[in-house]
């Protein structure tokens, strides 16, 4: 035992465990992370040229996020009531998916899909037929719950929908202040002939934009957030001082005419140039549109010719509301300015404006005039004025200055950055132009506001030939108003949805054609087609497509559109001068009414007055929109296909519970025996063998 005891170290120095040393700490990888000294040990220790790469602790520490988890689904709204389950299995409509999604690659092109195999391509022509006829039986079923529910959706636009269309819709009547006031029938007038086949042929450019003063448009490639379009935006604004705010093919500004003069001067300007008819592009896609009502003003006007001698020239205007459109029709419209004010950018927007300023500042110095005094034209001779006029405008000018003055001043008071923002808002504008005394009357409430000047517009000549009739020479001037990335001009159009939960409704023929005829007018120009919901203005899809494509795909369609513009133009030749308006309805089918000024003792039939009763929504609603099978994001999530009932039977619309069956009242005799007194109370009822019987028969007896 004592040897044990030797050998052991008494002495023997033991390692302190308790207190944390230098080295130790130096050591310590919780250290190096604090001193962010910590370095990759995957990195070779013999590499010394490679820098040490620094960790970024926040990025690992950041909890993880599962992309698929939370992926963004676009209008994903709950199940329909399906009433019954689809002809389909679920592994087919998985088969069909995936056919559909390859045809489909910009819905929702994140969600991941497997590539259809050759086994997936052979069922779906196999069961292509059984696809076909339960797609009917459920576009019938969505007609059903049109007129039974989702109907009421269209009656009640939201108030910001209502604010745009309002907003336009008095621009459009201080438009057609100038022209006659009461309308009458004077003729009825086919809008298409299916018998003559015509072509449209460009003859000349008369004045080209340039696609670079016109704005960009962000069109998203994969809608992966949130994105309504019902958000603020700028309206415009009646300005009494341009009613009609349109550039002149001769003139930089906006001109200050009423609209009857501004007829004038664009027949003057079609004769010019060897034309008999000048249209606005919006007056040729009305023609072009017959599922709904629309009303474009015609003006004959005389023009003197080279020879001097007046010759009769037909102008047709943009499109005007004498009353206010169905409910459907103001929200299309509302939507559609919303969305290209959603597409575009607000650096865009603020570009655009400070180049049209500049453009259309006017140059210091002075002009000199050469006028032939040998020649007797009319148009060298002037008007001499007297020294009072001149020293009146010499004070007018003199005034101007100073309210400009003024105006900044006050701008600068407030610490307002003109150039920061682009234009001023429409208030501030308001306050200018009433502290503007000397345009008297007419003041201007556009000036500085981003409606100030008016998209730019290119004026083409057109000659629409027929075989076996004379041709026609149209000039037909467009407006440009967003671009894309490659360079190319962009036409923004949407399709409202009133029944996406069901699925996608299917573009009419009248605004693929509309379309059409955009693009022909038109060089490398594509079509952005965005589907928006009509309840809640959220973005389902956006499509874009290429002017080839979509000519190539809608090809019957667009082959027609010649045709409708040369008939109309053939049925206002000869018409006298005057004003006109041309109407059409729904029912009118094909035809139209060609209205002139009345002027006898008749009741009008149609009068322009702004208290005017909105038109019937009844009429817009007895046609429900008819669903098409296009893929939808949604479908791609849960995994079914477009216009088919679910394969899932947990998804079907769940029966009424019966109610539980009533107590039947019991028979009235129960209820006497049980409204008796207790048995102990109760009188006997005497029997045959009782005391009772044998006294009655003793008495008897």
């Amino acid at each position: 035992m004592m040897e044990h005891v030797r050998l052991f170290d008494w002495n023997a120095h033991v390692t302190e465990r308790h207190f944390v040393e230098e080295t130790d700490l130096d050591n310590c990888n919780i250290e190096k992370i604090l001193r962010n000294k910590f370095y990759d040990p995957l990195i070779s220790s013999d590499s010394e040229d490679e820098a040490p790469n620094k960790l970024n602790w926040d990025e690992i520490f950041a909890p993880k996020t599962n992309n698929n988890d939370k992926m963004f689904i676009p209008c994903l709204r709950p199940l329909p009531p399906y009433p019954k389950l689809s002809a389909l299995t679920h592994h087919q409509h998985f088969q069909i998916l995936k056919v559909l999604s390859e045809e489909n690659p910009h819905i929702l092109p994140d969600f991941p899909m497997h590539k259809p195999q050759k086994q997936d391509h052979k069922v779906y022509e196999a069961v292509k037929e059984i696809y076909l006829k339960e797609q009917k039986e459920y576009i019938e079923w969505a007609k059903s719950l049109w007129f039974m529910e989702h109907c009421i959706r269209t009656l009640r636009p939201k108030p910001a929908i209502e604010t745009v269309y309002e907003a336009e819709f008095k621009v459009k009547m201080l438009r057609m202040s100038s022209l006659p006031k009461q309308y009458d029938i004077a003729a009825q007038i086919p809008l298409e002939s299916r018998r003559k086949t015509c072509e449209a042929v460009l003859k000349q450019e008369l004045i080209t934009v340039n696609l670079s003063d016109t704005p960009f448009a962000r069109i998203p490639d994969n809608i992966n957030k949130h994105f309504c379009i019902l958000r603020a935006s700028a309206v415009p604004e009646p300005c009494p001082k341009h009613p009609y705010q349109f550039v002149l093919p001769n003139e930089k500004s906006v001109s200050v005419l009423p609209t009857s003069e501004i007829h004038r001067e664009l027949a003057q300007y079609a004769l010019t140039n060897g034309a008999q008819y000048i249209a606005s592009e919006n007056a040729l896609k009305c023609l072009m549109q017959q599922n709904r009502p629309w009303t474009i003003p015609i003006s004959v006007c005389e023009a003197i010719g080279p020879d001097g001698d007046p010759v009769n020239v037909v102008v047709l205007d943009s499109e005007f509301a004498a009353t206010k459109e169905c409910a459907q029709m103001r929200t299309l419209k509302a939507y559609r300015h919303l969305l290209e004010q959603s597409l575009i950018p607000m650096k865009e927007k603020t570009r655009v404006w400070k180049n049209k300023k500049e453009g259309l500042a006017p140059t210091k110095g002075q002009t000199t005039v050469e006028v032939d005094e040998s020649s007797e034209d009319e148009d060298n001779m002037f008007i001499c004025t007297d020294d009072d006029t001149v020293m009146s405008e010499m004070e007018t000018e003199s005034v101007t200055p100073h309210c400009y003055k003024k105006i900044d001043s006050n701008m600068d008071k407030k610490n307002f950055d003109k150039d920061a923002v682009g234009y001023f808002t429409r208030a501030e504008s308001k306050k200018i132009s009433e502290s503007i005394n000397d345009i008297g009357f007419y003041n201007c409430t556009c000036k500085d506001s981003a409606y100030e000047n008016p998209p730019r517009r290119s004026f083409k000549k057109w000659q629409f030939r027929s075989k076996t009739e004379v041709n026609h020479d149209i000039i037909i001037h467009c407006p440009h108003k967003a671009r894309s990335k490659s360079g190319g001009e962009l036409l923004i159009e949407p399709i409202v949805d009133y029944q996406l939960d069901l699925g996608a409704s299917k573009q009419t023929t009248d605004s693929i054609r509309s379309l059409a005829l955009s693009l022909m007018l038109r060089k490398n120009a594509s079509v952005v087609i965005a589907r928006v919901d009509g309840r809640t203005a959220d973005i389902a899809s956006i499509t874009t497509m290429s002017a080839d494509k979509f000519t190539s795909t809608h090809a019957d369609i667009a082959r027609s559109v010649p045709n409708i513009v040369y008939t109309a133009l053939g049925q206002l030749q000869g018409l006298l001068p005057g004003h006109y308006v041309l109407q059409h309805e729904v029912e009118h089918g094909m035809n139209g009414l060609l209205l002139s000024v009345c002027r006898g003792a008749r009741a009008p039939q149609l009068v322009l007055a702004a208290g005017a009763p909105p038109q019937d929504d009844a009429k817009m609603l007895r046609q429900p929109p008819e669903i098409t099978p296009e893929l939808l994001p949604y479908h791609k999530f849960r995994k079914t296909i477009p216009c088919a009932f679910t394969p899932f039977e947990k998804q079907l619309v769940k029966e009424p519970k019966k109610p539980a069956p009533k107590k039947k009242a019991p028979p009235q005799a129960i209820k006497l025996q049980a409204e008796q007194p207790e048995s102990g109370t109760t009188r006997k009822v005497p029997s045959h063998s009782g005391d009772l019987f044998n006294e009655l028969n003793e008495c008897s007896a």
